[in-house]
């Protein structure tokens, strides 16, 4: 099925794009932490020495990770209106899911837009605010990925090998999702901060994965730019 050939470049390069931005961010960021002395060495993701929000809130590394993920926002939502079309070409009749699929990917831009202004600012509201939108960013974007996933299986485009690495992603995210709650509860003190620290990274890692794999079903469909985003997406 080749919705898109023919008639425009290739969009695969903006999803590899909305999963490596923010990876870099966040790396930078902390990379700048590190060489301050804010936050200790050690492998992040293994260790859970510090969270992102630590390695990202202090010193330059705040201004540089605002400075790279308020626009990542729009990229965000540019790349959930580009699902949205590519899903109406795929499969015209699941308008529910696709509605879902981007209202969740809409709606979780915005809150880690809030996560990411109010990063670094003072006070218990400013960190209520925190808490809250780092939480639904990602609770609301995986959810998208799900409707976004349920819909391109449906359709059967996909292919064994891009299915497989979609569900086995999806298995891992609902994994570590469901690990933190026990943990929460099973674990004390330090122990408690370095594991919950390390599912953060690892969960934010396999959440971005998704971008690029969504990237190769593009391509795969051979879906391209060329075309509106018109109400028939919505």
């Amino acid at each position: 099925m080749r919705d898109g050939a023919g008639q425009g470049s290739a969009l695969e390069p903006w999803a590899w794009l909305t999963g490596l931005w923010p990876l870099l961010a966040v790396h930078a960021a902390h990379a700048i932490s590190l060489n301050a002395g804010l936050v200790p060495a050690c492998l992040p993701y293994v260790e859970g020495c510090t969270s992102i929000s630590r390695a990202a809130r202090q010193g330059d590394a705040i201004l540089l990770f605002r400075a790279m993920m308020l626009p990542y926002v729009g990229l965000l939502a540019l790349f959930w209106l580009l699902n949205a079309r590519w899903c109406a070409l795929l499969a015209p009749g699941r308008v529910k899911a696709r509605r879902a699929m981007l209202g969740c990917g809409l709606v979780g831009a915005v809150f880690l837009a809030l996560y990411a202004t109010t990063l670094g600012v003072d006070g218990d509201f400013y960190r209520w605010l925190r808490r809250y939108g780092i939480n639904l960013y990602f609770s609301l974007t995986v959810l998208a990925q799900m409707f976004l996933i349920a819909i391109a299986s449906r359709a059967e485009v996909l292919g064994a090998g891009l299915r497989r690495a979609f569900l086995v992603l999806l298995a891992l995210l609902l994994g570590l999702g469901l690990a933190s709650l026990p943990l929460q509860f099973l674990l004390e003190g330090p122990a408690r901060d370095a594991r919950m620290n390390a599912l953060e990274w690892q969960y934010a890692l396999l959440m971005v994965l998704a971008y690029p794999l969504t990237g190769l079903a593009w391509r795969r469909t051979g879906f391209q730019a060329g075309f509106g985003i018109g109400k028939d997406s919505l």
